[in-house]
């Protein structure tokens, strides 16, 4: 999914949450809490993904079990990744034998985990299937996120363009997923990396998210189709998720209004976000993960 050189381009990268919340576990960030210096406060058993840098190995040659040192103003941060893997996401054109669209966003699902992971943070990841991985630490939880990813994959026939099955579709609502999500979510950093393409919308989820303490981010991934259709003529298009059709004549000037809703669209939900203290990107999926992730999210402070 990821060679390992655009991996090792995001080592020692880490996100940078719009507010500092109180996390669970020691880490590597700061606490809101003031006024405590970083001084010794108490140990706790040692777990998989934990910096090995952390362990009292005086305590270890005592008791031959690891413990780790805890610090009473370093906390660590939560980085929730929820990845659209609705028909939407993977949707390709004729021509097409894979969807770049569906193949980039989850590159940058990936991409995003190693982030996390490398850095010390708790990473969650959950897709619109509802499917988990998570919470884990460390980076070497990275391999098995990208293998949790790998397998969301929707069947051929749906990304041939086919009727999906309305269970799926049951499952892949944006406002249902997020409404659910948010009701135990852990407070920290929430990133959505879809397409926002939903019958139902996506404004209740995306508040129900914001308001559970979540600081909430947007990549939202189209394609350069959605951005600049090129089709024109007498056409029926047929809804890849609600599977509904549509007889439309696309002319320039059908094209130009179709432009100036979808740029209304898109400020819409990026001013959405800066109300909440988020971050928006719009992301051309026929970019590079390079370019989207080490130029553009840390020109715009994602990352560092």
């Amino acid at each position: 999914m990821l060679a390992e050189s655009i991996l090792r381009s995001l080592s020692g990268l880490q996100f940078v949450p719009p507010h500092r919340r109180p996390g669970t576990t020691t880490g590597e960030r700061r606490s809101p809490r003031r006024g405590r210096s970083v001084e010794f406060a108490d140990y706790r058993d040692y777990t998989p993904g934990d910096d090995p840098r952390r362990v009292d190995w005086n305590i270890y040659a005592r008791l031959e079990r690891p413990y780790i040192k805890l610090y009473e103003d370093e906390e660590d941060l939560t980085v929730h990744v929820l990845l659209d893997a609705s028909p939407s996401m993977q949707w390709r054109a004729v021509e097409e034998d894979r969807s770049i669209k569906w193949e980039r966003a989850a590159d940058l699902a990936a991409a995003l985990c190693y982030i996390a992971l490398s850095s010390g943070d708790r990473l969650v990841l959950e897709t619109s299937s509802h499917a988990r991985y998570g919470p884990k630490r460390g980076v070497a939880a990275t391999s098995g996120a990208i293998e949790f990813i790998e397998r969301e994959v929707l069947p051929s026939e749906v990304s041939d363009g086919s009727v999906p099955s309305q269970a799926y579709l049951s499952g892949s609502n944006l406002n249902g997923w997020w409404k659910r999500y948010a009701v135990d979510a852990r407070p920290g950093l929430c990133i959505i990396i879809s397409d926002l393409f939903d019958a139902q919308g996506y404004t209740e989820g995306f508040n129900a998210l914001g308001s559970s303490r979540l600081d909430v981010n947007v990549l939202h991934t189209l394609c350069p189709e959605e951005l600049d259709p090129e089709f024109t003529g007498d056409l029926r298009l047929r809804d890849i998720e609600t599977s509904s059709l549509q007889d439309v004549s696309l002319d320039d000037s059908a094209l130009n209004q179709y432009r100036q809703r979808l740029n209304l669209w898109i400020n819409e939900i990026a001013e959405s976000c800066r109300r909440r203290g988020g971050k928006y990107h719009l992301t051309n999926t026929s970019d590079s993960v390079e370019k989207i992730v080490l130029r553009d999210l840390r020109r715009d402070g994602w990352v560092q």
